[in-house]
């Protein structure tokens, strides 16, 4: 039987621990707050806001309308300033209609429509806690995809969409096939799809990938087709030695460009092979974590937009507010978002590889409690 004093301290841990979680709340959703507020004022005020929309979508946009390709020659300079329309065509049409809309309008609905996107991809994937909420959004990342208004948060959300209707065939065929056709990165997904044996939302999403993506060429009459390949093969060749993909890592720490791209096959693999094992586990929720860190490992060019995909395996693990999800806070310490360089280079890679470790990693249940499920 417990004691007088045994139950007055129990009575007054839980008002104080309360007491501390809802200070925590606050201070999160404040700093949350003031940090995007003054973010995307400052960005709009140098003219900077929804630089992907302003320097590079809208006027690919505008091309479409005029008859003419939306894409940069090989050799035009804005390849490298980051300016140039390397997408297929689908999403130039998409964002016609902001073409009726200043500049200055469309880059802030363009930005407005990122933080929201955000926030429905935590919802959609099942986080209810308003930490994790204000924690996403001082993820760097996040910042980063809402300030630049690229196909980051899209994708993220897109991830989301397919994790929760995952059990279905419909939605998340259709969701995965358009999110790959906007781009291929997201192509190790259907790996994940294949080892969990969703083979009939596997074969939709392939459909509609297709389907999308040639209807979109058509439209513009297939304007760029022919050198899209050697555009995308140019990109790359400019920018993932100063990314942070593995590529650049590699350059970076001074070895060859062959070494770079061995090791991307070896941990990309990899992490495709961990999805077919923990599928085989029946651990879907690992298995899509393996999967879209494997999109990450793949890619030749990653900058720190690119990393906010992670937020949905997050949000499947961790629902729930820890101090794991304030970890992507410290790649503020990274250089400028567009340009990787020196040592920091490395700072995003190692913050990645601790939280999949920690999210990979099943906790050891205490003794007489049900085992962890996800």
């Amino acid at each position: 039987m417990r004691s007088a004093a045994d139950a007055s301290g129990t009575w007054t841990e839980g008002p104080r621990h309360a007491s501390r979680a809802g200070l925590l709340t606050v201070t999160l959703c404040v700093l949350a707050a003031v940090v995007l507020v003054g973010a995307v004022a400052f960005s709009a005020t140098e003219g900077l806001l929804g630089w992907d929309v302003r320097f590079a979508y809208l006027p690919a946009a505008e091309h479409v309308l005029d008859g003419v390709s939306p894409y940069p020659a090989l050799d035009d300079p804005i390849l490298e300033d980051q300016k140039g329309y390397v997408y297929p065509p689908q999403l130039a049409l998409l964002l016609t209609p902001l073409t009726l809309l200043p500049v200055g309008v469309a880059s802030f609905l363009a930005a407005c429509g990122m933080i929201v996107l955000l926030g429905l991809s935590l919802r959609v994937a099942g986080v209810r806690d308003p930490r994790c909420y204000a924690a996403a959004v001082l993820w760097v990342p996040s910042i980063s995809g809402v300030l630049l208004s690229n196909l980051s948060i899209p994708l993220t959300f897109a991830l989301a969409v397919v994790w929760r209707y995952r059990d279905r065939v419909g939605l998340p065929g259709a969701v995965l096939g358009i999110g790959v056709s906007a781009k291929l990165v997201l192509w190790p997904m259907f790996v994940w799809m294949v080892a969990t044996r969703r083979f009939r939302a596997t074969a939709l999403a392939f459909a509609v990938g297709f389907a999308v993506t040639l209807a979109s060429w058509a439209v513009v009459g297939f304007a760029g087709f022919a050198s899209y390949p050697d555009l995308v093969r140019r990109l790359s060749d400019i920018q993932a030695e100063n990314s942070y993909s593995i590529v650049g890592m590699v350059s970076e720490a001074g070895l060859t460009p062959w070494v770079g791209r061995a090791l991307t096959l070896f941990v990309g693999g990899a992490l495709l092979v961990g999805c077919f094992l923990f599928a085989r586990r029946e651990d879907d929720a690992r298995a899509f974590t393996c999967a879209v860190a494997a999109t990450l490992a793949i890619s030749p060019i990653v900058w720190l937009h690119y990393l906010v995909v992670l937020l949905v395996p997050m949000a499947i693990l961790r629902p729930r507010f820890t101090a794991l999800w304030l970890l992507p806070v410290l790649l503020w310490v990274s250089p400028r978002p567009g340009y990787a360089d020196g040592p920091a280079t490395f700072v995003p890679a190692v913050a990645v590889v601790i939280l999949l470790v920690a999210l990979l990693a099943r906790p050891i249940p205490r003794r007489g409690a049900a085992p962890a499920t996800t």
